[in-house]
């Protein structure tokens, strides 16, 4: 159990830690079983480099229990990235003007303690769906988010408007509608983004797409699983669910992102043993994502070798799927050979469908883009995939629409080889 808690100690940080990806964690992954100011003891003494408090109720604002939170910190000698300000105890958008005046009060207070906790980005949800009568671009609520950035920017932080489910910046145009308005605020430099894939999965969008549309003032990221098959799952590890790990990793690195991703969920009643097994699953990851690359030398991702897999299997949609995410994860120039890939398959997809046009016109993109790395890179024959790909291309050019897919000699398909 928790209280039995007994292990070596590694230490917190090292000068190099500070400029580069790495796993940090919310006190909230101990919640509620453990208090906030005991969570940072204990993820200290997991070895835990980087920390986000999260507040979790109306008296953890309260400047007694903030200088004691951040005398805590200290004691640990933990370091404070972030702290989340839990939306509940802050309803600035409320009809009640008592519970307006007491909101902003208790920001102060929060805000305050994350300064002297040495904190970073202060982290707020924003406008939330319960807070009715408001869009995202009220005045109301820009008037509010720039007056938490004003707060924020006096004491040397950043407000980091979270991305999540059940409220205003659900969706990828929610933050770039955000963007926009940001540089018309007073304090609109110190309003930043905190990317949550969880969140975004959840919400029915697009996590590569979030992250690229933070990616301008992206200050802090949150980590946990979604699995498609347990929707309502709202505590699983990185690992535990269907994410498509090893390109959101690459993608957040890709970002220019240089900090802690603070892992959230339930470590449980084991939380060494679930620690231990986050970071053997996330560690190598993030060291993968920040190797320099070095182009055509360099292996292919894990989800390149899938999608080739579907590919040869003529699986091509599924292809796609797999694909998408690795060029979506992709920010260097090799992205257009993961990309070629995905469209020589969406266009035999669309061969099978009996869709001509489409055929042609994706098999023509994937054909030019994949011939830009002859003749071969990443182990992969292209080439001879190009060649393959061209002669079916042809094929399918001089063939009456109605003849596919029936007519089609499916053994000019191209196949994916390894040099």
């Amino acid at each position: 159990m928790i209280d039995r808690l007994d292990i070596v100690l590694s230490p917190v940080a090292d000068e190099d830690q500070i400029m580069t990806l790495r796993l940090g964690c919310s006190t909230g992954t101990l919640f509620p079983a453990v208090r906030t100011e005991d969570a940072v003891d204990l993820l200290a003494r997991l070895g835990v480099a980087d920390i986000e408090v999260m507040i979790q109720s109306h008296g953890e604002c309260e400047p007694s229990f903030q200088r004691l939170l951040a005398r805590r910190v200290s004691e640990a000698g933990a370091i404070v990235h972030s702290v989340h300000a839990l939306v509940q105890v802050h309803l600035v958008f409320d009809a009640y003007e008592r519970r307006v005046e007491e909101a902003w009060d208790r920001f102060e207070h929060v805000i305050d303690g994350a300064a002297a906790m040495g904190a970073s980005v202060l982290v707020w949800h924003g406008l939330c769906r319960e807070a009715r009568g408001y869009s995202l671009t009220s005045p109301e609520v820009l008037e509010a988010i720039d007056r938490v950035a004003g707060m924020c920017k006096a004491r040397n932080l950043r407000l980091g408007l979270e991305n999540v489910s059940w409220c205003a910046l659900a969706q990828v145009r929610d933050v770039l509608g955000m963007s926009a308005r940001i540089a018309e605020l007073p304090h609109g430099d110190a309003v930043a983004f905190t990317f949550d894939a969880f969140q975004a999965v959840e919400a029915g969008a697009n996590p590569f797409m979030m992250l690229s549309a933070m990616e301008p003032r992206l200050a802090n990221v949150h980590v946990r699983d979604f699995d498609e098959s347990r929707p309502a799952r709202r505590d699983l590890m990185p690992g535990e669910g269907t994410m498509p790990w090893p390109a959101l990793v690459r993608a957040i690195a890709g970002s220019g992102y240089a900090g802690p991703v603070m892992l959230e969920g339930a470590l449980g009643d084991e939380p060494d043993r679930a620690m231990a097994a986050v970071r053997a699953f996330l560690d190598p990851l993030i060291a993968e994502a920040i190797i320099p690359d070095s182009g055509c030398d360099a292996a292919l991702p894990p989800g390149l070798l899938q999608g080739i897999a579907l590919f040869n299997a003529g699986e091509y949609y599924e292809c796609h799927e797999v694909i998408e995410h690795e060029w979506h994860a992709e920010r260097r120039d090799i992205r257009r050979l993961y990309q070629g890939i995905l469209q020589i398959g969406v266009g035999l997809h669309h061969a099978r469908g009996g869709n001509q046009r489409g055929a042609i016109l994706l098999l023509g993109d994937g054909i030019e883009k994949v011939s830009a790395f002859l003749p071969a890179c990443r182990g992969i024959d292209t080439a001879g995939l190009v060649a393959q790909s061209q002669v079916c291309l042809e094929s399918i050019r001089v063939m009456s629409p109605e003849a596919l897919p029936a007519s089609f000699d499916w053994a000019l398909a191209p196949q994916i080889d390894f040099v």
